[in-house]
Order: structure tokens, then sequence, then C-alpha cells
């Protein structure tokens, strides 16, 4: 499973349309997580680590999730996200 690091490097520009090339559809669960369905041939680790990457560059998810990524043919790469926001806040001073 592809885990929160916060050393990772943010997501390009190139793996962002590589991302986006290989995504065939999102589904959004009843608690708002997405997970991805994308084509087949596509190595299912990497677009696991590509989702979490893209999905922490947007910022636009407050809870902390696992998802997956998964194939045409059913093979599946799990990532876990972490959205941050909490860690923020104490950076920032602003939980009192």
């Amino acid at each position: 499973m592809t885990e929160f690091n916060e050393t990772s490097k943010p997501l390009t520009a190139e793996e962002a349309e590589k991302f986006e090339a290989g995504v065939i559809e999102t589904v959004w669960s009843e608690t708002g997580e997405p997970h991805y369905v994308i084509k087949n041939g596509l190595n299912v680790q990497e677009y696991a680590s590509l989702a979490k990457k893209s999905l922490e560059n947007e910022r636009i998810i407050a809870h902390d999730f696992t998802s997956y990524v998964i194939n045409e043919s059913g093979e599946r790469g799990d990532f876990e996200y972490k959205s941050g926001w909490f860690l923020e806040g104490l950076a920032e001073q602003e939980m009192e």
C-alpha cells in the first residue's frame, strides 16, 4: 500500500497528464472517497501512487482514508490518503 510521506514530491504536470490519460472512471463512495478504474496494461501500484499524489495536490478532501486503483481485469493497488489538514492547523498555531 502506498502511504503518506511528508517528503514526497508534489505531482508534476507530466504525472498529472499521465494519470488523467490512464483513468477510465473515478468512482465516489457514499462517504466521499474516490477510487479509480484504469486501463489494462498499466501498473496499478504506480497509478495508486499517482492517485495519492493527485489527491494530495488537489487538497479537496479533509479526512483520511484508504482507497484503491483497479484495472479493467480486477488487479488492484491500494493507497492511504492523509489530508494533513489537522497537522497544518497545529503548525500555524490555529488550535487552542
